[in-house]
């Protein structure tokens, strides 16, 4: 056989019995692969929309509970350095309320610079700047009883509270979009596909009472302040 002939046959039988695996695509079986791809990620999406916001929810929480704790922690240090500590508390903008209660305190009216000469009222809230880099984050609403005072010994140094209740309220950047319709009860953590509560409530509510021992008659100040008729001695 010509060795031409031989060859465009040889090529010929290749290219008629070319194995199934080493065939390319079809334009139909390309559609067909493109309609499975896009249906499942649109099946998928959601979940992936909902896992994330909520992560996010979850880790803003955490770092509102931190901000809140750190609050009250510096109350609570400030108490326990002792002395005519009432002008401290104001540096710290812990706003004095008349409520019987931390937890009946309404919530924020309007969101303030962070510096106690901003804090005005017991219904502001100081913005905070967490990550620093110019935007705010959070608001912390930081605010007491009046409690148990006691005149100031230094002159014309604020009354000092003896026995106390101190909240502390930390919301989302977010919620100064619903400013006078805030609510105070904390946010539930629920599966989110967006800011859940977040808007609406605060993310993180710590209240704590706080006594000073350390002075004289604080055992007598407490009994007046939880309601007790003392007995003993020493109150007379």
């Amino acid at each position: 056989m010509h060795p031409m002939l031989k060859r465009t046959i040889s090529t010929e039988i290749r290219k008629n019995y070319l194995p199934f695996s080493e065939m390319g695509l079809t334009l139909i079986e390309c559609l067909v692969a493109i309609i499975v791809i896009a249906l499942t990620t649109a099946t998928i999406a959601p979940v992936m929309l909902f896992t994330v916001a909520t992560r996010i929810q979850n880790q803003k929480v955490e770092q509102a509970l931190q901000l809140a704790q750190g609050e009250i922690d510096k109350v609570r240090l400030t108490v326990e350095q002792g002395g005519d500590y009432g002008d401290r508390l104001q540096e710290l903008s812990v706003i004095a309320s008349t409520a019987s209660t931390a937890v009946v305190i309404p919530a924020p009216t309007a969101f303030v610079a962070n510096a106690s000469t901003s804090v005005n009222a017991v219904t502001d809230a100081r913005r905070i700047d967490l990550d620093g880099d110019g935007d705010t984050d959070f608001a912390v609403q930081l605010f007491r009883t009046t409690g148990i005072e006691v005149a100031a010994e230094a002159t014309g140094a604020a009354s000092t509270p003896v026995a106390f209740e101190v909240g502390a309220r930390v919301y989302d950047a977010r919620a100064e979009d619903n400013l006078g319709a805030l609510l105070s009860d904390e946010a539930s953590l629920t599966f989110t596909s967006g800011d859940g509560q977040r808007s609406s409530r605060p993310l993180a509510v710590l209240y704590s009472q706080i006594t000073q021992g350390d002075r004289e008659g604080a055992l007598c100040q407490y009994w007046e302040y939880t309601g007790s008729t003392p007995t003993s001695l020493l109150c007379n």
